[in-house]
């Protein structure tokens, strides 16, 4: 994990993708109270073993069924060519294609929807 100095010369661990905080929070699918923090440039959302975040209560998820990848500020979806689809706000994807993703998106992957939260944060200085 890459380090920052504060002024007082502590050093403190930098959080993936800093200042920037991605999230999907489930609103409809089996764990509805489920919160999934993006922290890779890459994670891989199914239901086979290889996906960092896995929806194996669904049937219609495909065990690579998309993508999230983080290039700085930017992230984006991409549907990994999968059986059923990934659909962002309503509207399918094709497959390969990168969306750009933005705060407050809805991802539909089966039957679990997912809201995507992006925001900023200042990190804090030990000592204040």
């Amino acid at each position: 994990m890459p380090e920052s100095r504060t002024a007082e010369r502590e050093t403190v661990p930098t959080a993936f993708a800093a200042p920037h905080v991605y999230v999907l929070a489930v609103v409809e699918g089996r764990d509805p109270s489920g919160v999934h923090r993006i922290d890779a440039s890459e994670t891989v959302i199914g239901r086979g073993d290889q996906a960092e975040l896995r929806l194996d209560h669904d049937d219609e998820v495909s065990k690579r069924h998309c993508s999230i990848r983080v290039d700085g500020s930017v992230c984006s979806l991409i549907d990994l060519d999968s059986l059923n689809g990934t659909r962002l706000n309503c509207r399918s994807l094709r497959p390969g294609v990168p969306h750009r993703l933005r705060h407050l998106d809805e991802l539909q992957i089966g039957e679990t929807r997912l809201l995507f939260l992006a925001g900023r944060f200042k990190p804090e200085r030990i000592g204040d």
